[in-house]
């Protein structure tokens, strides 16, 4: 199989998930009590997404060391969700909605966004060294 299909049917169905999640909840009253957890389940899925994604483009990165390969998926992932973070900047200034209330929540959903992907990174590397032992 092709590496991008490949990479979809493995991890593409993660974000997939959240973001249906997401435009299901987004304009219900559950929308500001789940944000946290949205912004958390996004940084999980992209954090999956991106470790699988390293695996199929590695022809063009060349071989990373293990250190370097979580990095740049922690990097990435947060890259993301200040990305998302701008999106919302962009629907809020020229569509006139409502989706960041103060810089205090962009904050907090940023430390979501990070905090999932580092929760991702994490599991990864403990299931890494059960699969070692």
């Amino acid at each position: 199989m092709k590496p991008l299909p490949s990479l979809l049917l493995r991890a593409g169905w993660a974000p997939l998930v959240v973001l249906i999640f997401h435009h299901e909840i987004q304009h219900t009253s559950w929308r500001q009590r789940l944000d946290f957890l949205m912004h958390y389940s996004g940084g999980v899925a992209i954090g999956f997404f991106l470790w699988h994604a390293l695996d199929c483009f590695a022809h063009w990165l060349g071989s990373l060391t293990p250190f370097a390969r979580y990095l740049f998926t922690f990097a990435l992932a947060c890259t993301v969700g200040l990305f998302w973070e701008f999106a919302e900047l962009f629907s809020d200034v020229f569509f006139h909605t409502r989706i960041q209330f103060s810089v205090r929540e962009t904050m907090r959903d940023l430390i979501a966004d990070a905090t999932g992907a580092a929760t991702t990174l994490t599991l990864t590397w403990l299931v890494r060294c059960c699969r070692k032992k």
